[in-house]
């Protein structure tokens, strides 16, 4: 009798386990008594990646290229190859090296505070603000590096992160001083802050709550985001004046250089894994396709958003 009650515990209790481990994998949970039939489905595990209806470098390009890429003139230095872990490793300007660790590629398409426009719908997730004085032979000269950091709201990106840097301010800092210097070791910064080899949340530090950021903020397509900074130019000869950026776009793959925070973040090189279009409001974009971030092609922005003082409001 020990026997047979001893045997019927462990089949009791080795069927629920195997009940626990069929619950954990499939959805619904089968009938042990039952055979399996077509009617049992999978659970489903979100595959994160580019979608296969946007067009990019690794997916296909858009229906039609009329439009597309027409201002590849505008192209600045792109980014470090090494640090490039999804799609094309080189774009930006043919001949111009990066820096070691250089994650984005700038648009020679702007004056001091010309105005920097959003490529998709996004929505503000934090900042950080490099600007500082930098003192060289004996000369002082300013130089410009507000950081955006935004996550893309549009379905042809779901995931996608994108930073702008070397700006002059942004109408998203409405309590920001212009061209203050900065101690580098401790910049003002808040919310989600991105980089090559890492990414992770930060309280405000420095005065960052004076910067006013309208974190969570949507901008659509085509619609403001800053306005173009300078800095020293080469040689310490005058100024240049451009703005620069870099996409976080998310991939199963692990990142390697990622250090700390999300490993399936990937930078890509904007220049040659995205297509770009010129942005006006009737304007058709291709699923995928981006707004090259500046006034082009006829196109302006209302006169009082071409003004570095323009401020949005919290009400958005």
């Amino acid at each position: 009798m020990k026997i047979i009650v001893i045997i019927t515990f462990v089949v009791v209790v080795g069927l629920a386990g195997f009940m626990l481990t069929r619950n954990v994998i499939t959805t619904p949970t089968q009938s042990l008594t039952s055979a399996p039939t077509s009617t049992s489905t999978q659970s489903q595990v979100p595959i994160r990646g580019v979608p296969a209806t946007s067009a990019s470098a690794i997916t296909s390009p858009p229906p039609s290229m009329d439009g597309i890429n027409t201002h590849t003139e505008s192209y600045g230095t792109g980014a470090d190859p090494d640090i490039i872990t999804l799609g094309p490793k080189v774009g930006g300007h043919p001949g111009w090296e990066p820096y070691q660790h250089k994650p984005g590629m700038g648009f020679e398409a702007y004056k001091d505070g010309s105005p920097v426009l959003a490529p998709f719908d996004m929505v503000l997730v934090g900042f950080r603000d490099t600007s500082t004085q930098i003192v060289s032979g004996g000369t002082s000269a300013h130089s410009d590096d507000v950081k955006l950091f935004f996550k893309s709201a549009s379905p042809d990106w779901p995931g996608v992160y994108l930073t702008v840097y070397h700006l002059l301010t942004s109408p998203l800092l409405t309590g920001h001083t212009q061209r203050a210097s900065n101690d580098l070791s401790a910049p003002p910064a808040q919310g989600y802050q991105l980089f090559w080899d890492g990414n992770y949340t930060v309280s405000p530090t420095g005065n960052a709550t004076s910067y006013g950021a309208l974190i969570g903020y949507k901008v659509k397509r085509g619609e403001l985001i800053g306005f173009a900074g300078t800095v020293p130019a080469p040689g310490s000869v005058g100024t240049h004046s451009f703005a620069d950026f870099y996409f976080d776009v998310p991939d199963t793959s692990v990142n390697p250089n990622i250090q700390k925070g999300d490993v399936h973040l990937h930078l890509v090189q904007p220049g040659s894994f995205f297509y770009w279009k010129s942005y006006s409001p009737d304007a058709t974009f291709p699923s995928g396709v981006l707004a090259y971030p500046f006034e082009t092609d006829g196109y302006k922005l209302p006169a009082e958003q071409r003004d570095v003082d323009y401020k949005y409001t919290s009400k958005k």
